[in-house]
C-alpha cells in the first residue's frame, strides 16, 4: 500500500492496530498502536479505598490504597469507547494485602496483555492468557514498590467485553519490589 497523508484528524471507533507479518511463516499478528488514552474530558474522582470499590467509566479515579487491607476495584462493563484510569494516590508501603482489578460480568482482559512486575528485585513481566478477568498487585511492606504514588493503570475498551490495559509505574532504580499478575 502506498503512503497516505491526511489533513485533519484520523478517527477510529475500535483503535488503531499495527499488523506484523512473520518472515518465516507469513503469519500475521496485530497489536494496538498507542495504549495511553487521551484523558481530555474525563471526570476525576477521589475514591477512598475499601474492601470493594467500583471504578467509573470515563473517569480518572485516584485511590488511597496502601497495602494495609485488601481492595477489589471492579471495572465497569466494557463498552466500546470506554476509558477507566486508576491513579495510585499514596505510597503502597503499608502492608502486603492485594489490590485486585476485577472485570464486571463476563468481561475479560485482552489476551496477550503484558504488565511489568518485580521478581527477586529485578524487572519481570506477566502476560495474560485467554479468559483472564483480574489483574492483581501484591506490594511489599517497604518504600521500594514499583506501584506507588502517581502510578497509573489505564483500561481502554475498543471492542465490547474486552479491556486493553497499559500502565505507568515507578522507574526509579530503587523500585525493586511488588508484583503484578493476571488471574481468573
Amino acid at each position: 500500500m502506498a503512503t497516505t497523508t491526511f489533513n485533519g484528524p484520523v478517527r477510529s471507533e475500535k483503535g488503531f492496530q499495527v499488523a506484523t507479518k512473520t518472515a518465516g511463516t507469513g503469519a500475521i499478528s496485530t497489536r494496538y498502536s498507542s495504549q495511553l488514552p487521551d484523558m481530555t474530558g474525563l471526570s476525576t474522582s477521589d475514591v477512598a479505598t475499601g474492601t470493594s470499590i467500583t471504578l467509573a467509566v470515563d473517569t480518572i479515579s485516584f485511590v488511597n490504597y496502601t497495602g494495609a487491607a485488601a481492595c477489589t476495584a471492579t471495572l465497569p462493563a466494557a463498552a466500546a469507547g470506554s476509558v477507566v484510569v486508576y491513579v495510585q494516590s499514596k505510597d503502597t508501603e503499608g502492608g502486603t494485602a492485594k489490590l485486585i482489578f476485577d472485570c464486571a460480568g463476563s468481561d475479560v482482559l485482552k489476551t496477550g496483555s503484558i504488565i511489568e512486575s518485580r521478581s527477586g528485585s529485578e524487572v519481570a513481566f506477566d502476560t495474560s492468557t485467554a479468559n483472564e478477568t483480574a489483574l492483581q498487585y501484591t506490594p511489599a511492606d517497604v518504600a521500594t514498590n514499583l506501584f506507588t504514588t502517581s502510578s497509573k493503570i489505564y483500561f481502554v475498551c475498543y471492542e465490547k467485553g474486552t479491556w486493553v490495559i497499559s500502565y505507568e509505574v515507578a522507574s526509579d532504580a530503587l523500585a525493586v519490589t511488588g508484583a503484578f499478575a493476571f488471574a481468573t
